[in-house]
């Protein structure tokens, strides 16, 4: 046999195994999976609405005002999720526990809540990407400007709130990686950023949320360097529901790049009290 001959031989017999192959997937389980139809998505794009389920007892990210109208970060978030897919939001509150409950109960078409990253639940639901970090950051004065890293504070002290994770955070990293700083405990919240803008700590580390709430009441506070820990907020589906998950991490990576949760951090953050 000529060499010629020889490859279209070849090709033909790996053109029938790519034909068994996708056969075999097109009626398969993982075929079931690819080739269905995302109901949910359709029915949003037919009925031009819909329906978020959130825990509204959260501020600054999810809460019923005095008028009975959901406000908050989230509430805007899917606003303009709503905007972008010219639809309407409607929003129901139930308690945290009973979210995904009532999300696998088709009570809901999505998840908005200040919603934690969940690895054990990655089987039943459908994660976007993170939209907000919520982990350990370090705070410190805004005229402290040689203050780039956890390093440059040698012996200095660091003001933590008693027993919280970053008490935890802060002593695991004196611990495991050799720092040196002083450990300042305070038992309320408000002690442990005056203890920084008093000069009794160089720096304080506390969640984002917190962070952005001592940050939005005043300009003599910074954020120093990157996250220390992570703790990402997400948008959970049905499983059933590949394409509206698409729809939304689309969403989330053009306003990640255009400073949109830039403006939603200024406008919930400054209102929320340290």
């Amino acid at each position: 046999m000529n060499t010629w001959k020889s490859r279209r031989i070849g090709w033909v017999g790996l053109a029938a195994a790519l034909v068994a192959l996708a056969l075999w997937l097109a009626h398969g389980p993982l075929g079931d999976m690819l080739l269905a139809r995302d109901e949910t998505w359709a029915r949003i794009q037919r009925d031009r609405v819909f329906r978020v389920g959130m825990d509204a007892s959260y501020p600054p990210f999810e809460v019923v005002d005095e008028a009975g109208q959901f406000v908050g970060y989230d509430v805007d978030l899917a606003r303009a999720l709503a905007e972008r897919w010219g639809c309407r939001a409607e929003f129901a509150s139930v308690s945290f526990d009973g979210l995904y409950d009532a999300l696998r109960t088709d009570k809901f078409d999505l998840l908005i809540s200040a919603l934690p990253y969940d690895r054990t639940l990655t089987r039943d639901v459908l994660y976007s990407q993170s939209y907000f970090n919520a982990g350990e950051v370090l705070v410190a004065r805004s005229d402290d400007i040689a203050l780039s890293t956890l390093a440059d504070l040698g012996d200095d002290a660091i003001s933590v709130e008693l027993g919280s994770e970053a008490h935890q955070l802060a002593r695991q990293l004196v611990r495991d990686q050799g720092l040196s700083f002083t450990i300042l405990p305070q038992r309320e919240p408000e002690q442990v950023v005056e203890a920084v803008r008093q000069g009794r700590a160089r720096a304080l580390i506390c969640d984002r949320v917190t962070a952005n709430g001592y940050l939005g009441q005043a300009d003599d506070l910074r954020l120093v360097g990157a996250p220390l820990t992570d703790a990402p907020y997400v948008i959970a589906v049905r499983l059933d529901a590949p394409q509206l998950l698409a729809e939304i991490n689309t969403a989330l990576t053009e306003w990640r790049d255009n400073g949109f949760f830039d403006d939603l951090d200024r406008r919930w953050f400054s209102t929320i009290s340290p």
